[in-house]
């Protein structure tokens, strides 16, 4: 199964609605994104840069968690997703 490629610049809000298993990154990682009215407009990178999480760190966590849920569903979202 090819490995789904998160962009730095995903919303919070486009990542919990493709992913919504990241929820659990998001929480992991002690941040207020899930719920925020801000999610909406902030990047990845937004909140990696607001929570001093390293961007890489960050964007791997949720890729394994989407990988997870691609797997376990059999799909994959275009918009959203590129395989490497």
């Amino acid at each position: 199964m090819d490995t789904p490629v998160i962009y730095i610049q995903l919303t919070v809000e486009e990542v919990l609605k493709r992913w919504p298993q990241a929820f659990s990154v998001f929480v992991k990682n002690q941040t207020n994104c899930p719920g925020c009215f801000m999610q909406h407009f902030c990047t990845l990178k937004d909140v990696a840069e607001t929570y001093q999480i390293l961007p890489e760190k960050l964007m791997a966590e949720i890729e394994n968690v989407s990988s997870e849920e691609i797997v376990s569903k059999g799909v994959s979202d275009e918009k959203f997703v590129q395989t490497r």
